[in-house]
């Protein structure tokens, strides 16, 4: 039976699959172009909660509670996929107690889904979900695009103000995604037109963030750490060749980290025999330290925390600094000869967001 009610309906939720799929294909081509695997799981789960408003849309154009049950399983296993992203781009491990709810919640969505008596056809409107599996699947709404609010939200609160501007649309995006489709979905119990206006703010909300995402890499790096300074030491006669720093150190800080690059000349070959990245923990900072024993040259990161994209960075930056400068290594040392590494920096740490203030020129 076709109707106001049921065109609406499913044109918003076929809507909310086409922005669904714009989402995973830039995510996806984001991954591609950085071979980052981390981005790869982000985009899976768009691709599978375009299928979910796929599924969605097809039961409620043929009236098909089939459809319906089997919208859901593309759904319960895109989530996860979302909440792993979230904690490892946040302190690269999963909690176990987030991930457990979550399951628990899931196990519990998809043995209501399959129990009659969760879903009515109601002629000129489509499928609708009743009782305790609407329940259900608000609790299962509410608990992950809240953990996704929360790590935009914190993103936000973190940003630098040179991505300040650009985070407060990632935001607004996830403001949508979350708080405005649970209510809405909620109303949407009620009052059934609420439901479509659900399905596009939370699909028109998650392309909103993926947009920010794509446009500026930058944005996921905001939580896990934040750098410092980079600096390549001479070892033998500790003498600093290159720096660039990221975020300015406090005055107690740069003292600590000025001695204890005076002792990495003298501990360096105890520390580094098998040219391994090191890491040195202080009390508010670590010290990432790359070196290569054939040649007389160290790499040292200052960060909040360690992460994997960090320790990549720097031992690329380091190989790719001794390739382009050894001719430079041997007799006296003219640092200006080395100002040129900057392009290395930008090449291999284009991802580390910046949190000094621009001069005005």
């Amino acid at each position: 039976m076709i109707s106001f009610d049921n065109i609406l309906l499913v044109s918003s939720a076929s809507a909310a699959g086409v922005l669904n799929i714009i989402g995973f294909l830039l995510s996806f081509s984001y991954a591609k172009k950085r071979k980052n695997r981390l981005v790869y799981l982000f985009s899976a789960n768009w691709l599978l909660q375009s299928f979910f408003w796929a599924l969605d849309a097809a039961s409620h154009l043929y009236y098909s509670p089939l459809l319906m049950v089997l919208a859901i399983i593309p759904q319960i296993i895109g989530v996860p996929c979302l909440f792993i992203f979230i904690d490892l781009i946040k302190k690269e491990r999963v909690s176990s107690i987030k991930i457990t709810i979550l399951f628990l919640i899931e196990i519990t969505l998809l043995y209501l889904t399959f129990m009659p008596g969760g879903m009515q056809i109601i002629p000129g409107y489509g499928v609708h979900i009743v009782g305790t599996l609407r329940t259900f699947q608000i609790i299962f709404l509410f608990y992950y695009v809240m953990t996704y609010f929360s790590w935009s939200y914190l993103t936000w609160k973190r940003a630098p103000s040179e991505l300040k501007q650009l985070v407060s649309f990632l935001l607004f995006g996830s403001i949508l995604f979350s708080f405005v489709t649970a209510t809405l979905y909620f109303l949407g119990t009620f009052i059934k037109i609420f439901n479509s206006l659900g399905f596009i703010t939370h699909s028109l909300g998650a392309l909103f963030t993926i947009i920010v995402i794509w446009k500026e890499p930058k944005v996921i790096y905001i939580l896990p750490f934040k750098a410092y300074r980079l600096l390549v030491v001479e070892t033998n006669a500790g003498i600093g060749l290159f720096k660039h720093d990221w975020a300015k150190l406090r005055a107690v800080d740069e003292n600590v980290f000025t001695m204890v690059l005076q002792a990495v000349g003298s501990i360096l070959d105890e520390l580094l025999k098998k040219g391994e990245i090191r890491e040195i923990k202080m009390d508010r900072a670590v010290l990432l330290i790359q070196h290569n024993k054939d040649y007389p040259v160290a790499s040292v990161l200052v960060t909040t925390k360690s992460s994997k994209s960090l320790r990549y960075g720097l031992k690329k930056f380091n190989s790719q600094f001794i390739d382009e400068f050894k001719s430079h290594f041997g007799g006296l040392y003219e640092v200006s000869r080395f100002k040129k590494a900057k392009a290395l920096v930008e090449e291999f740490f284009d991802f580390v967001p910046d949190y000094l203030e621009k001069t005005k020129q």
